[in-house]
């Protein structure tokens, strides 16, 4: 176990056993404080000696018992040595309390011995303990010269001349132990074998009882200590694990003039069994896959890797979709002792002509459309992977259309529940796809997320969610999507962006400078007015249409509602709320483009740029 946890917790502990014992330490000024009181007003009657010692120490013992107050705001409860402080002084003022009130102060002995226990320290309990039958012993002694009368540790006195004296000074009652010690009465042995021994067995039986009880929780701090080390080191091997795991899956949001393809992997754990993939099979053609592995956790991880690696193996120009699956059902049912399954769909298109042949392995039915036209594509649902030897999956295809997306995902997204049990569903889920005119992905994947969490709510996801969309364009469209942090350090990140991509396209060098102007004024106008320099999220798709000589520069965010196409020279002021945005870009940007349109959906700003060459 490392040694540095162990210190961690049980300093934290001592911290937490500080804090305590200081409030026990002023409860103990409060209980003195009353006994002050009752001393002082003669409800308890002392000799005049005794009384004018009480009224000076007790005052004394009572600050010294609430002094820990004036540390519970500082960093020396931290200390290992400030219990040291706590205990000893304690134990002082029992000490003075048995010597000056011995009947009185005889049951605190008991609370030092307590009060040792919070600290999880065995040998500081012993030592405590020792001190505290050392003290008592000294104490009664003391208390027999010094203190309050007492008949249990002096005697009823001696009789001289018919008259019963109980001697005050220390003197006169050292005299009187001398004396009856020659009469055959011996108070100091007394003392020792009926009112010593009695309570030091007593504290004895007190400490075995608060040491039992200090080894017990001592050794549950260790086994606790232990099972969150070994908690934590199995949480960083599951750490590992998905960062495994997620390697396996590209990453990168893949963007051709043909095609684009966004696809995202939220674990209920740490690893899943869910998995996704896309690749460039030759150059007409690219595949898409999505699966999801029967149970979760690390088992349905590695059954995933395997099925994938099992995927990237057989995916070939020469076999169609339901061949490749039938390959990967026979790879994944070799040696299938834990008797997993999973259900997947996987697709090829072809990019020039728009023709998707896809075989479901019973998974659930994609989502396909364009705009607020979505439906989930009619497909047979096939058998799950891995149960059986044969694989009994078919052929099926559809044509794309440009600009048509089909979105993939798992059954963690329709299953999601709310707190109150009811699903998400397949109806939720059309639904919001037909709700919203989508001009880019990354806000499609963006609000669906934000849909899914607040129907949920604060209900825990129960199982993994996986969603992959690609958007065909055909061969006659270039697209680029991108989203930033919505600071004024990422503008010239996103000028760049948008340069490079008409330099790519071979834009003329005036529109492209003009439109990095207006790109600079409409992202300083969302990160200052918009989102009030708070920060959120930008997103921008520019797309370059061969075929019409078009251009489009679309620019979505999630910031206060505002146009920007509103012109107004005059310096912005104040809240965006109260006042108009504009300024030299967007004098410019009316100027260069064809077409410039604005609209608010779904609490979203969205402008688009066109410009016709």
């Amino acid at each position: 176990m490392d040694n540095s946890k162990y210190l961690d917790e049980y300093y934290k502990n001592e911290f937490d056993a500080n804090k305590n014992m200081s409030y026990a330490n002023a409860f103990a000024a409060i209980l003195f404080t009353i006994a002050f009181i009752l001393y002082a007003t003669r409800v308890f009657p002392l000799h005049d000696n005794i009384y004018i010692l009480v009224m000076i120490i007790f005052p004394i013992d009572i600050l010294i018992l609430a002094s820990p107050l004036f540390f519970l705001k500082t960093e020396n409860l931290k200390k290992p040595g400030f219990k040291y402080y706590l205990l000893f002084s304690f134990l002082i003022v029992v000490g003075v309390l048995n010597i000056l009130v011995p009947k009185h102060g005889i049951i605190a002995w008991v609370l030092p011995i307590v009060m040792a226990n919070h600290f999880y320290n065995p040998k500081l309990g012993r030592t405590i303990f020792i001190l505290c039958v050392v003290g008592l012993l000294l104490c009664l002694y003391a208390g027999m010269m010094l203190g309050e009368y007492d008949n249990n540790l002096l005697g009823s006195g001696y009789i001289e001349n018919g008259v019963l004296i109980q001697p005050d000074s220390p003197a006169g009652r050292w005299d009187m132990l001398i004396m009856k010690i020659g009469q055959g009465e011996n108070r100091f042995l007394k003392v020792f074998v009926y009112y010593f021994i009695p309570r030091t067995v007593l504290l004895t039986l007190v400490f075995f009882v608060s040491n039992a009880l200090n080894k017990r929780t001592y050794n549950l701090l260790i086994n606790e200590i232990r099972v969150n080390s070994d908690q934590q080191k199995f949480s960083t091997e599951l750490e590992v694990a998905k960062d495994i795991q997620l390697a396996t899956l590209p990453s990168e949001i893949k963007t051709t003039k043909d095609i684009r393809i966004i696809a995202e992997l939220k674990a209920a754990k740490e690893v899943g069994g869910d998995f996704y993939d896309y690749f460039d099979i030759d150059e007409k053609h690219v595949g898409i896959v999505i699966g999801d592995v029967s149970g979760k956790g690390v088992p349905a991880a590695m059954f995933m890797m395997k099925t994938i690696t099992c995927f990237k193996n057989f995916v070939s120009s020469s076999l169609t979709p339901s061949q490749v699956l039938s390959k990967v059902n026979e790879a994944i049912f070799e040696n299938n002792d834990s008797k997993m399954f999973v259900t997947c769909f996987f697709a090829i298109l072809d990019k020039t002509t728009g023709i998707l042949q896809f075989s479901n392995a019973g998974h659930n039915p994609p989502i396909i459309g364009n705009n607020t036209h979505f439906h989930y594509l009619k497909c047979s649902t096939g058998f799950i992977l891995g149960c059986m030897k044969q694989c009994f999956c078919i052929d099926e295809s559809i044509k794309m259309e440009i600009g048509d997306s089909i979105t993939l995902y798992t059954d963690g997204i329709t299953e999601a529940r709310n707190s109150e049990g009811a699903l998400y569903g397949e109806s939720r889920l059309i639904s919001f796809f037909n709700s919203s005119k989508f001009n880019s992905l990354m806000t499609l994947h963006h609000d669906l997320k934000d849909d899914i969490a607040n129907f949920v709510k604060d209900a825990e996801q129960s199982d993994d969610m996986t969603v992959l969309t690609l958007m065909y364009h055909g061969d006659n469209c270039d697209i680029l999507e991108k989203e930033f942090d919505a600071k004024m350090e990422n503008m010239q990140e996103m000028l760049d962006v948008v340069k490079s991509f008409c330099e790519k396209q071979k834009i003329d060098n005036e529109f492209t400078n003009k439109l990095v102007v207006v790109g600079d004024e409409i992202f300083s106008n969302i990160i200052k007015y918009g989102y009030d320099n708070n920060g959120g999220l930008i997103f921008f798709r520019l797309l370059y249409n061969y075929d019409k000589k078009e251009f489009s520069f679309t620019i979505i965010d999630k910031a206060q509602e505002f146009n920007q196409l509103e012109i107004n020279n005059e310096p912005v002021k104040g809240n965006a709320k109260d006042q108009r945005i504009g300024g030299l870009g967007i004098l410019i940007v009316k100027s260069i483009m064809t077409e410039c349109a604005y609209d608010r959906i779904n609490g979203k700003n969205i402008l688009i740029l066109r410009k016709m060459f």
